[in-house]
């Protein structure tokens, strides 16, 4: 299960254009992006939406970072399924996108 969250992302943009993200910020905490892998158009399947889907990587993990037709980034950020209990439902705490 997942979520789309819009995230604020700090890039650099050469004299052709091309967008480069170096950081964002997800949950109050700053990452910064270590290398660019891919840049192409995509849809966000688990979301929904598209745009240019950058993957991305932080430290020793892989993602992908979206950039919206309206300049707008986000991620699919997971989130654990709710677990049924007698007395109501317990949630997980999310974990990073």
């Amino acid at each position: 299960m997942a979520r789309k969250t819009f995230v604020q992302v700090g890039h650099e943009t050469n004299e052709q254009g091309d967008i480069r993200p170096l950081w964002l910020i997800f949950r109050e905490k700053r990452f910064v992006i270590d290398q660019v892998m891919d840049i192409g158009p995509a849809v966000a399947v688990n979301v929904g939406g598209y745009g240019l889907r950058y993957t991305v990587r932080i430290g020793h993990g892989k993602t992908y970072l979206f950039l919206d037709d309206f300049n707008r980034w986000f991620v699919e950020e997971k989130v654990p399924e709710e677990i049924c209990r007698v007395g109501g439902l317990v949630h997980g705490n999310p974990y990073m996108f």
